[in-house]
């Protein structure tokens, strides 16, 4: 039989789509109950917030006559989904060195010939920076102990409180990591104990100085070295003013040679190393809700030390953000606090990183050597993809779906009485396919990365009933171009959406998900 060429090539076309379709893995999910069976707490809409180096929210947040557009937009985008701002908590290290002076200006800084941050005084105009962020973003409000100058919290507090105002205000947190105190703001054999006993005296002198409410402040906020249980044990409870327990985590970290080797791209995005970081937690969130506080990461992002350039500038950050907040919703994290600031010389004096902004920041919010005029990252569409999973019900939960056979799979259905009334099924389903997809990866390898999940069960019954997806894709897992990193078609880099709405349907009730993508599926 003779083949014409036109014939052939449409053969050898037919042959490769096939081969395309055989080569995406088809994902057999486990029966996804009607309701919430074995579920988290309900989630809160502000669980992705944000902790901001205190010394840069004036960076960050602009001032009344001058406020920050690009913050301003971004953080209109997540209002807009959920229909509240995030909680706000400047703090970070450099709170541990601030001071009150209603004489100052907004912000004056001392530093170190190599650019360290050694004490920052701010003024009454400071406070001008938390205007940018929504009137519905609540406030936790870190005050300065590690210079163990109980006058300088107290006048902190007494300010911070007057100004912001109750109605605004979330908990009043002090200090900063006081587990990294020892051997500088405190003596070498500074412990949890000490930090207990400390934390009792100043919140009984602060609540009857400034009479303060009951369970008004978030406690602990440690870093590496103590635990919730651990002052929970240790009596911190038996006043009555904790209502909020924090710990804060990074995964990763540039602050020394050792483990900045581990700090790669393949190690970050993995949903293993993501899920069995934060079941480290899971005794302390019990221990919490038994002491009956909350549990907040009260400061995170992925890579201490402001992150890792060509890891966290990439859009595999979206990727890690989404699966972090999501799993942390599964085990009842209420809120975690992304942390958005700049690189702090007297940090570590073996960190990778020179000053600037942090590699790891969601948004760039002034002109910079290092990054150029303000725009969003590309790590940015993530918190559409979480806030959208969310929703605004104040009724959502969440659950993690076991896929073994796929390793790399995160599966979350999410279950909301508002958008599903009938309650016969989940209201949204988040899947995140962590395979790696770099720029570079040929059609062949996009296809055995790619995975295919039928859907059709889970759409509502009814005439005319459908489901819909919306999609956060980049060129790969590597890029770094904040304008190539979409979801639903469109960009962020402006703060605005740039490009045209790209909302899917299911092809025969199923969905295909690219490796370094994600999808939001809507019942």
């Amino acid at each position: 039989m003779s083949f014409t060429p036109g014939y052939l090539l449409q053969t050898l076309t037919l042959a490769l789509l096939l081969s395309s379709v055989q080569a995406s893995q088809n994902v057999s999910l486990p029966h996804i109950s009607s309701s919430p069976t074995n579920a988290s707490q309900v989630i809160d809409p502000r669980l992705a917030s944000f902790s901001m180096e205190f010394s840069y929210l004036p960076t960050f947040g602009g001032n009344k006559t001058h406020p920050n557009v690009l913050t301003q937009e971004l953080m209109q985008r997540l209002v807009e989904r959920t229909g509240v701002g995030p909680d706000v908590r400047p703090g970070g290290i450099t709170i541990d060195s601030s001071i009150y002076s209603p004489n100052a200006s907004a912000l004056e800084l001392d530093m170190s010939p190599s650019g360290g941050i050694y004490r920052t005084t701010y003024g009454p105009a400071w406070f001008e920076s938390l205007d940018v962020f929504s009137d519905s973003s609540p406030i936790v409000v870190t005050v300065n102990l590690g210079n163990d100058t109980i006058s300088i919290a107290r006048d902190q507090l007494a300010t911070h409180i007057k100004t912001i105002g109750w109605s605004r205000i979330r908990a009043l947190e002090l200090g900063n990591e006081a587990d990294h105190y020892a051997g500088n703001q405190r003596p070498s054999t500074w412990g949890s104990a000490d930090y207990t006993a400390q934390y009792l005296g100043w919140t009984s002198f602060l609540t009857r100085n400034l009479s303060l409410p009951t369970h008004i402040f978030q406690a602990a906020g440690f870093a590496d070295f103590w635990s919730v249980k651990e002052v929970i044990g240790e009596g911190i409870t038996t006043t009555n003013t904790v209502k909020v327990f924090s710990q804060h985590t990074y995964q990763y970290s540039t602050c020394d040679p050792a483990r900045n080797a581990i700090a790669t791209l393949p190690n970050l995005v993995n949903h293993r190393n993501i899920t069995s970081f934060l079941d480290q937690w899971k005794p302390h969130i019990a221990a919490a809700k038994q002491a009956g506080a909350e549990f907040v990461v009260g400061e995170y992002n992925s890579v201490s030390c402001s992150g890792k350039e060509n890891v966290t500038n990439t859009f595999g950050q979206a990727l890690w953000l989404a699966d972090t907040v999501l799993y942390g919703a599964v085990i009842d994290i209420s809120r975690l606090y992304l942390h958005q600031g700049a690189t702090l010389v007297l940090q570590s004096s073996t960190q990778a990183n020179t000053p600037g902004f942090s590699w790891y920041d969601q948004w760039y919010p002034t002109t910079s050597d290092r990054f150029g005029d303000p725009h969003a990252g590309p790590s940015f569409v993530a918190l559409l993809l979480i806030t959208e999973a969310v929703g605004s019900s104040t009724k959502s939960q969440i659950a993690l779906i076991p896929t073994p056979a796929f390793p790399q799979l995160a599966v979350y259905a999410i279950w909301d009485p508002t958008a599903r009334p009938s309650r016969d099924g989940p209201a949204r389903i988040a899947i995140l396919n962590l395979a790696t997809r770099n720029v570079t990866a040929t059609p062949e390898q996009v296809d055995e990365e790619s995975v295919v999940l039928d859907l059709g069960g889970y759409v509502r019954k009814g005439k005319g009933r459908s489901a819909t997806v919306k999609r956060m894709t980049s060129t790969g897992l590597d890029a770094t171009d904040a304008g190539a990193a979409t979801w639903a078609g469109q960009s962020y880099e402006s703060g605005k959406a740039n490009g045209t709405l790209v909302v899917e349907g299911l092809s025969a009730g199923k969905v295909t998900v690219k490796g370094s993508e994600g999808v939001l599926v809507f019942f």
